[in-house]
């Protein structure tokens, strides 16, 4: 059998799954009409109908039900294939994460990874934009925030919480800070790059779970991105509420201390190691999920 262009066949294969000519043409960043076209087309030559049109929908006809697990398998098949051929090209393991994550915790500890695995170059692409593995050159990422992708690999690494943080130094010139009602008489310091969820904690929701009534739990300055916010606080501009996965380094350091760590909170959301499911079993990945879970073991 003469078989019709990939291109169809990859157009009906992405609007089947997704039941939508629109979505289908995002994955494939081509417009709608393009989609339409080609699957008209490769209705034409096969002399059947795919889809049934409706007003908003489309549905699968019976042949066409038949027909699609096979090309899905075909084309997975296809893509494990140029995975391979791309291990082969490329000469880096490239791991997406925040520009955060990669400055107080990645990048300091990289050289440990690239000497524990030297047959790996670890190559870091730390940017706000979470990567798309379909289309962008990364084989994996390290993200914050809760695992709602099935179509992912994924694994928890920690869970995240945040704390009230200061310099030790500006502490003691402070003075008076002996239980956590205290913190709302200094500066405060506010995180903004976690409300991407809105049931993120914060000053307000501090003192309310503490029971801290009547004080202004919105005066302060404000970042959106909390590597700023964490050198804020080391800088002496106040106390942060901050993750503690972030500041560890810094505590670790002595340029940061907690200030009643018994009162942390839990976010909800989670650090967690992010692949396509068809490079799970790489031995890049495994290497670096393996150096990730031994070093958050004990955050």
């Amino acid at each position: 059998m003469r078989l019709p262009p990939l291109n169809a066949i990859r157009a009906f294969e992405v609007a089947s799954r997704h039941l939508s000519f629109k979505k289908a043409a995002e994955e494939l960043f081509v417009t709608p009409a393009a989609i339409s076209y080609q699957i008209k087309m490769l209705e034409q030559q096969l002399g059947m109908t795919l889809f049934e049109r409706h007003n908003r929908q489309v549905v699968l006809t019976r042949e066409a039900q038949r027909a699609l697990p096979f090309l899905a398998m075909g084309f997975e098949q296809i893509e494990k294939g140029m995975i391979l051929l791309g291990q082969a090209s490329s000469p880096n393991y490239v791991v997406s994460t925040g520009p955060a994550f990669a400055i107080k915790w990645l990048a300091p500890r990289l050289h440990e990874f690239s000497a524990q695995y030297p047959d790996i170059n670890a190559s870091i692409m730390a940017s706000l934009h979470i990567a798309n593995f379909r289309v962008e050159p990364v084989d994996a990422a390290v993200r914050f925030g809760r695992i709602d992708d099935k179509s992912l690999f994924t694994e928890k690494l920690v869970d995240e919480y945040v704390v009230p943080l200061c310099h030790p130094d500006w502490l003691a010139s402070q003075g008076g800070v002996t239980k956590p009602a205290d913190i709302f008489k200094h500066p405060l310091i506010h995180d903004d790059s976690i409300f991407f969820d809105p049931a993120a904690p914060d000053w307000e929701g501090y003192a309310r779970q503490q029971g801290i009534a009547g004080v202004d739990t919105q005066s302060g300055v404000r970042f959106n991105q909390a590597d700023h916010a964490i050198q804020a606080a080391i800088d002496g501009a106040g106390i942060v509420l901050s993750r503690s996965l972030l500041a560890e380094p810094d505590v670790r350091a002595g340029r940061l201390i907690k200030l009643f760590p018994e009162t942390a909170m839990d976010t909800g959301m989670v650090r967690y190691f992010a692949c396509p499911k068809e490079k799970a079993d790489l031995h890049e990945n495994q290497a670096f999920l393996a150096w990730l879970k031994s070093l958050m073991s004990g955050c």
